[in-house]
């Protein structure tokens, strides 16, 4: 999920060039492109549902007058067919992963599903899909509102004003309530975006830090090990971490709690044909004064690397 290699060698988790920074941008798209992805997928799914029932209700509502229905009912049609296309596509894995088709997916439903709901009419139908329109549905910048529900609020608006032949109070007033609701619908969109947004952001941040402080410890682990085993054998060390584990899974039970040793456990093991040379180093404490800290252990791998060749050559 994260890139754990870029970590390691970094497990503090700063990203201060432009390569962290695009990695981590990368990153927080996919996890916000999944948690996003059910809102338009259900925005999809009830649009397909309520397309098919409306169809039905058409059909058994208006089957006398064949005339009238055949613009409702190719426009409910084409909605029906599109919103189960982009259902079936939304759910792909390319679609998931890429903000840029995800954002594709989420205008093409808003423009078949707005200028459907337009052809329709009705002010209730348009003000879900605004709303759904400004909460659900992908677009590029997160916090930054679309155009696109404004200018469906202002083409519903027209179109009352222009169907309207004649405006007499009680139509201008409600025209002015549907205006209302309308942007309504907006307003309340966009407070349920950035809420949203606000709560997607801090999820990530929590993630992102439980994956840098596992990665770490993982890190921390493994020199650990590294610095275990140049100090005494593998097989030594083995021992070691199970007589640890085997300690710790007694520390655990009450029965064994307040058991004390006096002494610790000894690692002793019988080797043959193995000789110990022990050598003192004239003037060492000078020479480390003088030496810095790599070429002192440089000098003393030479040392030992002779005293080697010296055993090899006497067979001892």
């Amino acid at each position: 999920m994260y890139d754990a290699e870029r970590l390691k060698e970094n497990p503090t988790g700063t990203t201060t060039d432009e390569s962290g920074v695009e990695q981590l941008q990368i990153l927080r798209d996919k996890y916000e492109g999944k948690l996003t992805t059910s809102l338009y997928t259900g925005t999809l799914f009830v649009a397909s549902v309520a397309s098919i029932l409306a169809l039905g209700a058409i059909c058994l509502t208006s089957s006398e007058d064949l005339s009238r229905i055949v613009l409702p009912i190719s426009t409910l049609s084409v909605m029906l067919v599109s919103s189960l296309t982009l259902l079936v596509v939304s759910q792909l894995p390319s679609t998931l992963t890429s903000a840029r088709t995800r954002f594709l997916v989420g205008q093409l439903s808003s423009v078949i599903l707005g200028f459907g709901i337009l052809i329709l009419g009705g002010a209730i139908p348009m003000f879900a899909c605004i709303l759904s329109i400004t909460a659900a549905l992908p677009r590029i910048k997160r916090l930054r509102p679309t155009i696109g529900p404004f200018i469906l609020a202002i083409m519903h608006v027209g179109q009352r004003f222009i169907l309207e032949k004649e405006l007499v109070d009680n139509k201008i007033s409600q025209i002015i309530s549907e205006t209302i609701l309308m942007f309504t619908a907006i307003l309340a969109g966009l407070y349920y975006r950035i809420l949203t947004a606000t709560a997607h952001q801090r999820t990530f941040a929590g993630t992102r830090t439980v994956i840098e402080s596992r990665i770490k410890l993982e890190c921390e682990r493994e020199q650990q090990e590294q610095l275990l085993l140049s100090v005494i054998p593998a097989y030594i060390a083995a021992e070691v971490k199970r007589s640890i584990m085997l300690k710790m899974a007694d520390a655990c039970q009450e029965a064994n709690k307040h058991k004390q040793t006096r002494f610790h456990e000894m690692y002793v093991q019988r080797h043959n044909n193995v000789s110990i040379l022990y050598a003192d180093i004239v003037n060492f404490t000078p020479l480390s004064e003088q030496l810095s800290a790599s070429d002192l252990v440089k000098t003393l791998n030479e040392l030992f690397g002779r005293f080697d060749q010296i055993a090899q050559v006497n067979i001892i």
